[in-house]
């Protein structure tokens, strides 16, 4: 991470804390969809998008059609098929039930009846199986818009030929590129640098920088002719940006401001359903989550170890509060943010404060790339006098993430799972050594941090 990636990280930070809670007001109203479908949830980030006609079907028809479509079996529990017992034999479970839902205003509102609703085009209905309506998959994007109009098998709905879309932040670049969308991208922020095949088509001129992170260009972004801008949600910037594309025709979607693993999970959903691409959103959640059950298998039930993260080594730095994908990836690995209680989202801390919290390890993400044990330790020896008074440092525990290692911990993407691998060997190392004594991570960690991961369930 260089001095102008830093600065970006801080921009960043400050548009959450500002935009936050207030991202779409005064915003263009959403549109309803104009195609329809059925969203089977199965639960668990295990989600099926089948579009289809409905021509007046009630409820129990569009899920027979549905599954029918797919093949799925459907089983009732009583004579009259009003009770669903199991889709795709998935039966219920205690407290998820398979019901339906109706998205109406961007919300999901349950429906007790399915027999007394006719539906037609434009409609989008869930069966799920749910608590209720707020753990059915979100239908929106984080500005009201639906997503499945736009995009089927990576071609345009509109035009018919292959997508044109374009990214504006790292995370969402990486998040599209996960689930198989590298080559339908025209346009990215200046800051998109993974994965190597970003790079790659950038040099070649077959992808074009469309402005910074905070400052995307409107002229160069409708130059591209894009099917579908991609937005970064927890930036205010970007929602003006996607409010002002529409208003000129361009299809834009908003991801979740990603304040925990949750709406990562939601993001891939989002992104891979608008593209067309809604089955491969599936095998990257899962092998996500495969990596944190990995993880956490290894780790057990072991004591939360308190934990500092820091922006830079500034005496009083950036760092995480509660309600942040940091925070969370934390406790996912055994760990406790020492300022989870102090804010709910990034801010700036005292030296002082860091001292009073007494963290036991330290993570720090730094400018420039550390390579050996001796730059490693120059840099502690700049380390401020007051951080050197916790448990931390006194045991030898500060970690120093830099260069693409940096980049994981401020791109709240799919490869937040590669991140929580390594915060989980820093956190417990003797857990990991003791499955494989060889299985440990230096305290600096760099470009070469894929060497130290071992635990990543199909996640590159």
């Amino acid at each position: 991470m260089n001095a102008t990636a830093k600065k970006l990280t801080i921009t960043a930070i400050v548009a959450v804390a500002v935009i936050i809670l207030t991202p779409a007001m005064g915003l263009t109203q959403a549109e309803a969809d104009d195609r329809s479908g059925v969203v089977i949830d199965f639960g668990y980030w295990d989600t099926v998008w089948i579009p289809l006609v409905f021509n007046g079907m009630d409820g129990y028809q569009l899920l027979e059609k549905a599954c029918e479509l797919k093949g799925y079996p459907l089983v009732y529990q009583d004579d009259e098929h009003t009770m669903v017992h199991s889709i795709n034999e998935q039966s219920n479970l205690q407290g998820k039930r398979w019901g339906m839902y109706i998205l109406d205003g961007g919300e999901w509102v349950q429906c007790d009846d399915p027999r007394s609703v006719t539906f037609g085009e434009g409609d989008i209905v869930s069966w799920a199986r749910a608590l209720g309506p707020d753990d059915v998959i979100l239908g929106t994007d984080q500005t009201g818009f639906t997503y499945y109009s736009y995009a089927d098998s990576g071609h345009s709905l509109k035009t018919g030929e292959k997508l044109r879309v374009v990214s504006l932040a790292p995370s969402v670049t990486e998040t599209i590129c996960s689930i198989g969308g590298l080559e339908y991208i025209v346009g990215t922020d200046l800051y998109s640098n993974y994965p190597e095949g970003i790079v790659e088509r950038k040099a070649e001129g077959k992808i074009k920088n469309v402005g910074g992170y905070s400052d995307p260009n409107y002229e160069w972004i409708v130059k591209l002719g894009p099917d579908i801008v991609f937005c970064e949600g927890g930036t205010g910037e970007h929602v003006a940006m996607a409010d002002k594309l529409r208003k000129s025709g361009i299809d834009c979607v908003v991801t979740y401001d990603v304040t925990n693993i949750d709406l990562l999970y939601d993001n891939i959903w989002l992104v891979a359903s608008a593209m067309g691409l809604s089955e491969n959103a599936n095998s990257v959640i899962q092998a996500f989550r495969g990596t944190f059950d990995a993880v956490s298998g290894v780790i057990g039930y072991q004591a939360s170890v308190r934990t500092f993260i820091a922006l830079s080594a500034d005496p009083s730095p950036w760092t995480s509060g509660n309600n942040t994908f940091a925070s969370s990836i934390i406790s996912k690995v055994s760990g406790t943010n020492v300022f989870d209680s102090q804010s709910s989202s990034w801010f700036m801390v005292s030296k002082e404060q860091i001292h009073a919290k007494q963290p036991q390890v330290m993570i720090i993400l730094h400018n420039n790339e550390i390579t050996s044990q001796e730059e490693y330790e120059r840099f502690l020896e700049r380390i401020d006098p007051v951080w050197r008074e916790t448990p931390a440092y006194r045991n030898g525990n500060i970690y120093v993430f830099t260069g693409q290692a940096a980049d994981l911990l401020s791109r709240p993407g799919p490869r937040l799972a590669q991140a929580a691998e390594l915060l989980g060997k820093a956190l417990h190392p003797e857990q990991f050594e003791y499955r494989d004594p060889l299985d440990t991570i230096p305290k600096f960690l760099g470009n070469d941090y894929k060497d130290y991961l071992k635990y990543q369930r199909g996640m590159v």
